[in-house]
Order: structure tokens, then sequence, then C-alpha cells
């Protein structure tokens, strides 16, 4: 009996020394969060098989990936935010309001210095606020002038429009061949209002910000709103633009429905997405007497968020996003937009190269002020009501906006 119970004593001993011994332990897993907008029905699918083989190669992270709507990830992503529930990683369309709050890692502490020199020095240039990269850019986009060929043609018009003033003779032309078709489409409201009024009056020497302050009610731009309306009034477009989204004009043009319409790189794979017949063309976008044609150059960015213990993870995934197998098809999950990195560029689709040529002349929105997130979404939400009430009141209301939003 005493011999089991000093075998006892020894074994518990025996435990408890064991106990004091340190044991490597499994690492604990880090988990997460992406989210990221779904620019076509392909993203889901390409995110989960990148996921797939990310946590694969490095079973202590796991991710979790949320993708959403560009409608629902523009009020959710601001949402979270605003509840300090942010995700780790966030592609969005701007990024200097969460960089002025210090919210973000910079670019320089997710990528080397080799890997930020291939990103395209002008889009490099949009992820700065203050001077500093706070977010790298996926893509970005160009805005052309497309035309229904058969339409535009066929009512007698020989070349495609390069100014307001052969604009409008050219949808005269069109409304009176076909009295069925809207000549052109204007849509203001509010998905993407604030690019369609900037295409039209970047061309008039119009701008919303001029580098030092707000310009919304500039001579310029209220020219350039006179003009759009004089169109609606001569019922050369569409019904109601001001309430007009782009995707409703887009869908018009896909169905013969319109003749001319300002449109994005990634215009053509909507339109194979539709199934539409319509025989297009692409050209630059008319300008005033006074301006000349530019186009609109827009891009999205990935941004990292600081929350503690995630910063190599997130590190990894998103230089794994951008080994060049994987960003090629990232790209070709969006659907026809403009790559981001100058190595992709290199390989780019034929039907890309008018937009690729159309950079030079391009500008872009003030993306680098944390104001501008809440000057686009007065602009988005107001400026369509110009096209029925007092052109000055309206832009004045919205600058009104801007110069209370500041210049930060």
């Amino acid at each position: 009996m005493k011999r089991i119970k000093r075998l006892s004593a020894l074994a518990a001993l025996s435990m408890a020394v064991a106990s004091l011994v340190a044991i490597p332990s499994a690492k604990a897993a880090v988990t997460i969060t992406v989210m990221t907008p779904n620019y076509t029905d392909a993203m889901p699918a390409f995110y989960k098989d990148l996921n797939d083989r990310f946590m694969a190669a490095n079973p202590d992270i796991k991710v979790v990936q949320t993708n959403l709507s560009w409608d629902d990830i523009l009020v959710k992503g601001r949402t979270l935010v605003s509840t300090n529930s942010t995700p780790d990683i966030l592609n969005l369309n701007t990024f200097s309001d969460y960089a002025a709050q210090g919210l973000l890692y910079r670019a320089d502490e997710m990528f080397s210095a080799t890997t930020l020199s291939d990103f395209v020095t002008a889009f490099r240039d949009n992820s700065k606020y203050n001077g500093v990269e706070y977010a790298v850019p996926d893509l970005a986009s160009a805005r052309m002038f497309f035309v229904n060929k058969a339409l535009l043609y066929g009512a007698g018009v020989s070349a495609v429009p390069t100014t307001w003033a052969e604009v409008t003779a050219a949808a005269k032309k069109i409304k009176a061949k076909y009295p069925k078709v809207y000549p052109i489409a204007i849509p203001l409201g509010q998905e993407e209002a604030q690019a369609e009024f900037q295409i039209w009056t970047g061309g008039n020497n119009g701008r919303y910000f001029d580098g030092s302050k707000w310009v919304i009610n500039s001579a310029a731009n209220v020219e350039t709103m006179n003009f759009l309306k004089s169109l609606v009034k001569a019922k050369l477009t569409q019904p109601n633009p001001a309430t007009t989204n782009r995707t409703d004009a887009f869908k018009l043009f896909a169905q013969g429905k319109v003749a001319m319409i300002n449109a994005s790189v990634f215009f053509p794979s909507t339109l194979k997405d539709y199934k539409s017949t319509v025989d297009y063309g692409v050209a630059p976008f008319p300008a005033s007497p006074t301006g000349k044609s530019i186009t609109l150059g827009v891009q999205d960015y990935f941004m990292a968020f600081k929350k503690t213990g995630n910063k190599d993870a997130v590190t990894k995934w998103l230089n794994f996003l951008y080994e060049p197998a994987n960003y090629a098809a990232f790209l070709k999950a969006a659907g026809g937009f403009i790559p981001a990195t100058k190595s992709a560029s290199t390989a780019v689709d034929s039907s890309l190269l008018p937009f690729i040529n159309a950079l030079p002349n391009a500008i872009f929105y003030p993306g680098d002020l944390a104001a501008w997130p809440k000057v686009a979404g007065a602009i988005q939400t107001k400026i369509g009501t110009a096209i029925t009430g007092d052109t000055k009141k309206v832009l004045d209301a919205i600058q009104k906006t801007a110069e209370e939003a500041g210049t930060k």
C-alpha cells in the first residue's frame, strides 16, 4: 500500500515538473478580414481560389473575405470605420479620409521599394495623402466617347463629334432620322453624377478643385451645366437625366436606344455581358470651343487598417495578391480595366489601348484630400437638380459644402 502511495506521489511530482517545462505549442492562427467590391460576378470565385491557395501556403493565417456590391460597400465601409470595426484590408475608391484619421498603414510598411516601383507613377501619385502613400492602386479606368455607328452614320453624320457644337448638330440629325432613339445619354443620377459632370466640364477647362481651393461654382462649370441643359431642353437626351444612373444609361446604349454616351474602359466588357449586338466606336471626348479633349482618370485602392497583431498577415496577403500571376487573374476577373502596374501593362488587350493612350490627357478627382468623399457625395446627390433648377444656385450650394469640408 505504501509502495502504491509512493508511486502515486512520484507520478504526481513528475506531472507537476512536466507542467513547468516549456513545451512548444502550435502557433495561434491569425484571422484577417478582407472587404472588396464585386467588379463583376467573377470576383467571388477569384477570391475563393486566391484565399484557398494563400491559406494553404500560410496555415497560420485565416482569411475571411466579404464581397459586396459597390452601393453596399460604400455604405458598409463607412459604417465599419465609424464604429471602430474596420476590416483589415479594404478595396475602395477613396482612402484619404481614413489616412487623415491615422487609421492606415503606409504603403512602404506593406511593400518593398521594388514592388512599389512597379506601380504606374501617376497612380502612385494619386495614392498619397500629404505626400505619403497610404494605399496602393488596384486598377484604373479612363473615359471615352462611345457611339452607335449604325445610328450615327445612318443619320448622315460623317464623323464622330469632337466639339459641343458638333454633338448638338449630330444629336439633332439622329433625332430627326430615328425619333424613338435618344441621341445622347446624360446620366446625372447619384450613382456617378460626379464623373458624368467632370468629363463634360473637364473639356471646358472646368474642375472641382484647382490645387488650392474648391472651384465648383466656377464660370466654366456653370457654362458646362447650361450646355447640358440645352441638350435636355431640346429633348436630345433620355428622359429625366437628373435621376438616370450610369447603369440605366449603359443598358439603353446596349439595347440600341442611345446613340452617344460617356463610358469607361470596362464598357466593352459590360456590353458583352448584356449580350449587346451594337456596333460601337470609341473616340476622344468632345470639348467646348475654348477647351480641349480630356479623359477622366479614376482608380481604386487597396488599403490596410492598423490593427494589433495583423501587420505581418496583412503584408503577406497583399504581396500575394500582387504576385504577377495572381494580379493577372485579378484583372481578368475584374473585367477590362487598366492595370495599375507597369509589368501588367505590357500585356493588355488591344481594346484597352485607346484608353491607355488617353491617359496623358487625364484629369483626376482630388482624391488626396480628406474632404473629397464628403464633397463627392454632395455632387452626386445635388448636381442633377441643376437640370431643372437654377444652375448657379445649385453649384453655389455644393461649393458651400466643399468649403465647409476644407482643403485638407
